[in-house]
Order: C-alpha cells, then sequence, then structure tokens
C-alpha cells in the first residue's frame, strides 16, 4: 500500500469521529426509509401494524422531544467522562497514550450511538409539522425510536463499565502490549528456524559512477518510506537508492535523506518524486516503526518508578511485556537490508533494526530510572536470563551482556541492604552462569 494512503488510514483509525458519523449516516437512512414505510397509505391499515398507530399526534412529539433532549444530555456527559478519563490517562501514563484512548472502539461506538439516537429524533421530529392537517402518524418511526432509547440506556451502561476497565494500569499496559504484538508480527517475517542467513550487500557506489543527495524539505519525524515506489524508478532509470533515514528518526530542513546513485545526470527522475518517498509529520506513527509500542511501553513504566506516582508493580508488569517481546524476536527473522530487482540487481539500501537496538530502547530508560527501585531491578535481572536462554546468536547474548554490565555497575554504586544486595548477586551470578 502507497505511504501516503498508509499515513492517511492511521490517522482516520486513531480519530474520534470516523465511526460516529458512520453510525449518523446510516440512522439518517434509516429515519428517511421508516418516514416512506409510514406515509404509506396501507401501512396504518394493516392489521398488525395498526398498534404502532394508536399514538397521537401531540403524544409522539412529546416522546420524540424528550428521548432527543435526554439523548443530547446523555451525550453531554459521555463527553464528559471521555475527557477526564483522558486526563487520567494523560498524567499517569503519558501524553502519547492519549492515542490509544482515542483509537478505542468502544468509545467511539458509545459516542455513535448517542448522536445518531439525537439525530434520528430530531428527523422524525421534523416530520410531526404536517401532524395537524392530515392523519399521517409516523408510528413505526416513534416506537422504534422508543426501541433506540432502550438500547441508548444500555450502552450508557456498559461506557460506565468500559471506562472503569479501560484506565486499569494492567489493561493500559496489555492493551499496548497487543499493538506492539501486532507491529512486530506486520514488520518481522516469522522463521521459526532461523536458519536463514543475511548475504553480504555489495557497495552501491562500486555499482554506480555518480551519487547525489535528496534533502527533506521540512522538519518532522519519518512517519513511512516507499520502498516499492523507489524501486520501480530504480529499474525505470536504472538507478540505485540508499535510504539514510527510518521510520521513527526526526529530521530537520535539509537533512539529507537519500542517496541516489547514478550514471549520468541527464536521465534522473524528478528529485520531488523521490524526496515524496519519504512521508513526514509532526509524531511518529506504528506503521513501519517497531519502537514505537516498545516507547509506550517505556514510557509507561517510566512514570510509574516517578516519585509522583511510585506504582513499582506497573513498571514491572511492562517489563515482563518486553521481555517476551525480546524473547519473540530471538525467533525472528529481521528485516533485509536491501531489495533487488526481477533481474537481481540491487536497487535499495536501507538502515536495518538490529536487536540490540530494539532491546536498548526497551531497557535502557527503564534500568537507568530503576536505579532506586530493587524490585524492578530484580526483574531486569530476571528477564535478562530469559532473553539469554531464548537467544540463538552471539547477537542476542552480547545484548545481554552489555545490559548486565550496566546493572552490575548501578547495583555497586547504590545503598542497598545485604540481604538485597545479596536476592540481585545471586541472580546476577545465574545470568553470568547462562551467558557461559
Amino acid at each position: 500500500m502507497n505511504s501516503k494512503l498508509q499515513t492517511i488510514l492511521e490517522s482516520i483509525r486513531t480519530s474520534v469521529w470516523l465511526i460516529p458519523s458512520v453510525m449518523v449516516c446510516c440512522t439518517t437512512l434509516l429515519a428517511l426509509l421508516l418516514l416512506m414505510v409510514d406515509k404509506a397509505n396501507q401501512a396504518s391499515n394493516t392489521v398488525f401494524l395498526q398498534f404502532f398507530y394508536q399514538v397521537s399526534a401531540e403524544s409522539s412529539r412529546a416522546i420524540l422531544t424528550t428521548i432527543a433532549t435526554s439523548m443530547i444530555t446523555i451525550t453531554s456527559i459521555a463527553f464528559s467522562i471521555t475527557v477526564v478519563a483522558l486526563t487520567l490517562a494523560s498524567s499517569q501514563f503519558g501524553p502519547r497514550l492519549i492515542r490509544n484512548f482515542m483509537s478505542d472502539k468502544g468509545t467511539q461506538l458509545v459516542l455513535g450511538v448517542f448522536v445518531a439516537i439525537f439525530i434520528y429524533c430530531l428527523l422524525v421530529l421534523q416530520a410531526t409539522k404536517s401532524f395537524g392537517q392530515t392523519d399521517f402518524v409516523p408510528g413505526l418511526s416513534v416506537y422504534f425510536a422508543l426501541a433506540l432509547a432502550f438500547i441508548g440506556v444500555g450502552v450508557l451502561i456498559y461506557f460506565i463499565h468500559h471506562v472503569a476497565h479501560s484506565i486499569q494500569a494492567d489493561n493500559v499496559v496489555e492493551q499496548v502490549y497487543c499493538e506492539l504484538q501486532n507491529n512486530i508480527a506486520r514488520l518481522f517475517p516469522d522463521d521459526s528456524s532461523n536458519d536463514k542467513k543475511q548475504q553480504p550487500v555489495a557497495h552501491l557506489d562500486s555499482m554506480f559512477k555518480h551519487h547525489c543527495d535528496i534533502k527533506a524539505k521540512a522538519d518532522g519525524y519519518v512517519q513511512t518510506v516507499d520502498l516499492d515506489t523507489l524501486l520501480k524508478l530504480g529499474v525505470e532509470y536504472n538507478l540505485g537508492f540508499e535510504v539514510l533515514v527510518a521510520a521513527g528518526d526526526f529530521v530537520v530542513n535539509e537533512a539529507e535523506i537519500i542517496k541516489v546513485f547514478h550514471h549520468s545526470d541527464s536521465h534522473l527522475p524528478d528529485s520531488d518524486n523521490m524526496q515524496a518517498t519519504v512521508v513526514l509529520g509532526s509524531k511518529r506513527t506504528p506503521i513501519q516503526d517497531p519502537e514505537f509500542a516498545i516507547h509506550q511501553l517505556v514510557e509507561i513504566a517510566v512514570r510509574a518508578l516517578s516519585p509522583g506516582i511510585n506504582d513499582p508493580y506497573t513498571a514491572i508488569s511492562c517489563v515482563d511485556k518486553l521481555n517476551a517481546m525480546l524473547c519473540k524476536l530471538t525467533r525472528l527473522q529481521f528485516p533485509d537490508v536491501a531489495e533487488y530487482d526481477d533481474d537481481g540487481i540491487l536497487r535499495i539500501k536501507v538502515r536495518p533494526f538490529t536487536f540490540a537496538g530494539l532491546g536498548d530502547a526497551a531497557f535502557n530508560q527503564i534500568r537507568q530510572y530503576a536505579k532506586d527501585s530493587i524490585a524492578v531491578t530484580i526483574r531486569l535481572v530476571d528477564s535478562l536470563e530469559c532473553v539469554a536462554r531464548h537467544s540463538q546468536s552471539p547477537v542476542h547474548r552480547d545484548f545481554v551482556s552489555g545490559q548486565l554490565q550496566a546493572i552490575e555497575q548501578i547495583v555497586g554504586q547504590s545503598s542497598i541492604s545485604d540481604r538485597d544486595r545479596h536476592d540481585i548477586t545471586k541472580r546476577i551470578k545465574n545470568l553470568q552462569s547462562t551467558l557461559s
């Protein structure tokens, strides 16, 4: 899929307005359909429909007005509850977690139901202007409004339960972890055998005579890189590309983002087309960035370790999720660093994601902020031992060894009791034994 289209779809998916807007459109069509059925002359004369029309014009207007007023009041309450939940989430888990709450389908569905019922009642109420002149009574439409009112009450009860459930720390961590799993499964191919070896990649400067640089035209975070378009341009114009940035990087205006290798200056595509393959934005997105959800878990853990919150249990939960992610990555094949055309000619070189890079993004900040939390430090050591047991290459063990050395330095400089030092030292020795 085109990178720009992916970015637009991600923006729509994390917006609050999409599902409510669709539900309002569907409810509008439903109101028009029921009014058409009510206006059919034979509808009120049908035996099994006569019950629905045993209602006067004034009572119908009163019912619709009451339901519409109630729904708009409940809608304002629901929006208020949502804002309070977002405020609590921002202060306790971090402002970047607001994105997860905004993209929550349950909240969007509830807001859509309330707004849709309100719009439906307004549309049916508009049809009551002809009650004084004719015998037409929209019985089916009015009774359907009553049914929607009962549904609205049930949705309100569900919404209160849903909000109380969604702001619990364990549920927030689990939600972010599920997104992390989805990102890992999408960006990293599954290779349980792990016997695939990356072939050495040739240097593009040895294949082409000349090269030039494509520079960014604005500041921003790299959201996506359209490798498919670059591959097509490389085949069409006989070019090679080295992508100097990766998803999640922040680039400044006039920074080099792509190096173009070519044989002749006279036959190059428009630089704007090449520059457009790197989509920049004001924030990071998880489309091609495997560290996005990792940083969310790290932010939750770091905030939990702050003196204002002081919640080591949440931090331990984040460490457990990150540990599970790293153990899974030991069994996965990392994406190739090169793209070839159908003839086997090297066209694109990209900056690779590495196991050590993802591991450092997961553990570095938590280790630094957990120097005063013995429980979290112990869980970090246990997690590293778990990663060491699942390791399948020297790269994995080198990462564990580097993290272990940093923890040993922190523990050696900390003022802790002899018993706590004994517990940590015992686990460190077990980890060293596993590595050896």
